[in-house]
């Protein structure tokens, strides 16, 4: 069921930063905690097919996408590296092998398992850092309930 936006909405505040994070590590729309945002493993749709929330807000939108991915993998294989340094200090006789081919086999998985939820976090921190203007506000409430529609580059002044 769409939600339908007016310019009302504009002076209610946003959600808090921890609400919109919990949404996007759920895979959720960070704005109204809507569902549904993927096609696919790897396909978003275009909009929230709840609230009309554009996910994609301008041009490279996305490349925070890769940083919070490549954050979560660095965490992850620093933690592992800490474990592993603490088990063969304990264990100097150990070989590393099976750690290195472990490191490897995460550094590949990590950012594949969890893409999707970076792109859903991706957008609660961004739309957390820069609040919805106006403009955007109307835009999806003109969406009227269809995730796909095409980008309107009209407003944009593009052609």
């Amino acid at each position: 069921m769409p939600v339908h936006i007016t310019p009302s909405d504009a002076s209610r505040p946003e959600a808090d930063w921890s609400l919109m994070l919990r949404r996007g590590l759920i895979r959720r729309c960070p704005r109204c905690g809507g569902g549904k945002l993927f096609r696919t493993w790897w396909s978003m749709r275009d909009r929230c097919p709840r609230c009309g929330l554009r996910f994609v807000r301008e041009e490279g939108y996305f490349t925070g996408v890769y940083l919070v991915n490549f954050g979560v993998v660095l965490t992850v294989l620093f933690l592992m590296c800490m474990g592993v340094a603490l088990w063969l200090g304990s264990h100097p006789q150990a070989s590393a092998v099976p750690f290195l081919v472990g490191g490897a086999a995460i550094a590949v998985a990590v950012p594949v398992l969890f893409y999707p939820f970076a792109r859903t976090i991706w957008a609660a921190l961004d739309l957390a850092m820069t609040p919805m203007e106006l403009d955007e506000i109307l835009d999806a409430s003109a969406a009227d309930g269809d995730p796909d529609a095409p980008m309107d580059r009209s407003q944009d002044g593009e052609a």
